[in-house]
């Protein structure tokens, strides 16, 4: 009986404690709760939750930010992915009630890109957002073709992927290249680099247009191919990783473009891990072409290149 008691009394106990730790415990999404955040659209421009947008279109932030119980010394915009946010000062007039209009140009990066405003005290401490989120989705201005294999020539099968659309990111091979000619933009070769002994010392990874002349690339016969794309490359520049990955929108990669010239039917100089250059395809669209990396060690699969392609729609 003793025994049972002394059970009855701890489940008690702990239900106590339970109880009061339940009662001092906030919870997360009621404790900002005193400010609350709400979006108006006076603007054409105004977005209120979400929305589709253009690489360039103007979209304006109309907030209306009031904190119930204390005063607010910042009203701050953040953006997903930023360092920081945005840090608006706010006066005596705006203790509790605030207003302004946050205008944005959507230029720097496609996809999805969320928006919060927050108040923060005296202190700068978060006082709330309201729990409301903006979210705008930025359509693409351009098309990424990634992780291509782009392989050498071989000369007995002549069934590599070793011909490549810039327009659309597929690969062709010599045997249905010729059926495929008004498609394929650029081809791949690899060519020796001759010591001064007469030893192969390495290799150059080239690239060519199918209309260049003269043809760099002689071992595969495509004097019968016809409709043969006129397209441009510039020269490539090395260590390139970043250049590409800031290559977030449509307009970017045309102004870089642009800046590279690309006037050249072939590049002979050779490409390697990190390269990159840029291109101009017959329909006038500006891209660029990166070297992820060079696989040259398969013996089952083959000498290929790891390529990236980013071109404007």
């Amino acid at each position: 009986m003793k025994k049972n008691i002394k059970y009855l009394g701890l489940f008690f106990m702990t239900a106590l404690l339970f109880s009061a730790c339940k009662k001092e415990t906030e919870n997360i999404f009621n404790m900002f709760s005193d400010v609350t955040v709400t979006y108006t659209a006076n603007s054409k421009y105004a977005v209120t939750d979400y929305k589709d947008v253009n690489v360039g279109d103007s979209v304006y932030i109309e907030y209306n930010i009031e904190s119930a119980k204390t005063d607010m010394y910042a009203a701050c915009i953040f953006e997903t992915s930023s360092a920081i946010p945005t840090k608006i000062t706010l006066d005596d007039s705006q203790r509790r009630k605030a207003s302004g209009i946050f205008k944005i140009k959507m230029d720097t990066r496609v996809g999805k890109i969320s928006y919060r405003v927050w108040a923060l005290d005296k202190g700068g401490i978060y006082l709330g957002d309201g729990y409301k989120t903006i979210t705008l989705n930025v359509l693409p201005d351009y098309k990424y073709w990634a992780s291509r294999e782009f392989f050498i020539p071989d000369s007995v099968g002549k069934n590599s992927n070793s011909y490549i659309s810039l327009t659309d990111g597929q690969l062709y091979t010599y045997n249905n290249g010729k059926d495929n000619t008004g498609k394929i933009d650029l081809g791949l070769y690899r060519a020796p680099v001759i010591g001064t002994g007469g030893a192969i010392t390495g290799y150059l990874y080239n690239v060519y247009a199918l209309d260049a002349n003269p043809m760099p690339f002689s071992a595969y016969d495509m004097s019968s191919w016809t409709n043969k794309r006129a397209t441009l490359v510039a020269a490539p520049k090395t260590g390139q990783a970043s250049a590409f990955t800031a290559l977030r929108t449509g307009a970017q990669i045309i102004t870089a473009g642009k800046s590279a010239k690309p006037t050249i039917k072939s590049i002979t100089t050779g490409l390697g891990a990190g390269s990159l250059f840029y291109f101009l395809t017959p329909e006038g669209k500006y891209g660029a072409f990166y070297v992820n990396s060079i696989s040259s060690n398969n013996s089952t699969r083959g000498i290929f290149l790891n390529v990236d392609i980013k071109v404007q729609n």
